[in-house]
């Protein structure tokens, strides 16, 4: 006697596998998702935080030795954050490796 394919409970299993499978995946994709954009959201507050406090003499990134020096005079441009004042978006293993992709 031979057997023409797997039996049923094998074929249910391996459906009920697959279906697990997709869910699974499905709920990564969300995750990611929600991630990239908690990045990017923590990247903008960053970057207004640094903006903001460019001009007061100090923030916690770059110290506050400027603190308590008068400001600058003349249309002095404020400086750009850079990579390296982002403390908190480099801290993240995933942020970075999206911006490599």
């Amino acid at each position: 006697m031979s057997q023409s394919g797997p039996p049923a409970d094998a074929k249910q299993a391996q459906a009920a596998a697959l279906a697990e499978l997709e869910n699974a995946q499905r709920r990564k994709r969300a995750i990611d998702t929600s991630l990239a954009n908690l990045e990017a959201s923590i990247w903008a507050f960053e970057g207004s935080y640094l903006d903001e406090t460019a001009a007061s003499g100090g923030n916690i990134i770059k110290g506050f030795d400027n603190y308590l020096k008068p400001p600058a005079q003349g249309n002095k441009k404020k400086p750009e954050p850079t990579d390296a004042d982002r403390l908190f978006s480099s801290s993240s293993v995933t942020y970075q490796s999206s911006l490599s992709k």
